[in-house]
């Protein structure tokens, strides 16, 4: 298992800033006076950010997730990442034009933290020989009504009915509660700003080989 605690996060002021104005959100009624003022609210929410992410291989297809669980011949990476606890408590004390700004922001905040580590096992992967398909998704938080990003909203999903079995079981395996979280008796994700999924590995095919 590979634990990682408050790593730093790219904010990605100008892009993010730039996204929330294609949105056309509400930013008068947010208290927000323009793009400066957006750009300034995005720094402060970084601040409230307690990343942490645990990782781990499952290297010889050892743990019992089910046939239809991952699409990967043995052996794959069980992810979670999260922002932490305060971000999202923060958010519940807004009105509810800035509430949905600041959780629009945080969904972009999740969004980089998960391809950081999906960099990582890439990067892990490479060392063994190996490379990896795109991330499977057993759990995308609902962050309000703000809308998920494009890595969330169009990547991979695991089955519902395969995720709601296999989530507490990979959530013991990484050891989740090395980064504080948990889910729920409805399986629900505490903080809610965290994500958990799956990087199957394929060994590379040998130039010359079938």
């Amino acid at each position: 298992m590979r634990k990682i605690k408050r790593f730093k996060i790219s904010t990605r002021q100008k892009e993010i800033t730039r996204k929330i104005m294609r949105l056309g959100l509400d930013l008068p009624a947010a208290g927000l006076q323009g793009e400066a003022d957006l750009l300034r609210f995005v720094l402060e929410l970084s601040q409230k950010l307690d990343p942490g992410t645990v990782y781990e291989l499952n290297e010889n297809a050892l743990w019992d997730l089910g046939a239809e669980a991952v699409s990967a011949e043995g052996m794959f990476s069980a992810c979670a990442v999260t922002l932490g606890a305060a971000c999202t408590q923060y958010a519940a004390t807004l009105l509810p034009a800035k509430q949905l700004i600041c959780q629009t922001v945080l969904f972009e905040f999740l969004r980089t933290a998960t391809l950081f580590v999906a960099d990582l096992v890439k990067e892990q992967a490479m060392q063994e020989e190996c490379e990896v398909s795109q991330p499977q998704f057993v759990y995308v938080p609902k962050l309000g009504l703000a809308p998920e990003p494009k890595l969330f909203k169009e990547g991979l999903r695991v089955d519902p009915l395969t995720a709601h079995k296999i989530l507490p079981e990979l959530l013991k395996r990484i050891q989740a509660e090395k980064i504080e979280v948990s889910c729920d008796e409805n399986l629900t994700l505490l903080p809610p700003a965290t994500a958990v999924f799956i990087i199957p590995w394929q060994k590379k095919k040998r130039k010359g080989k079938k």
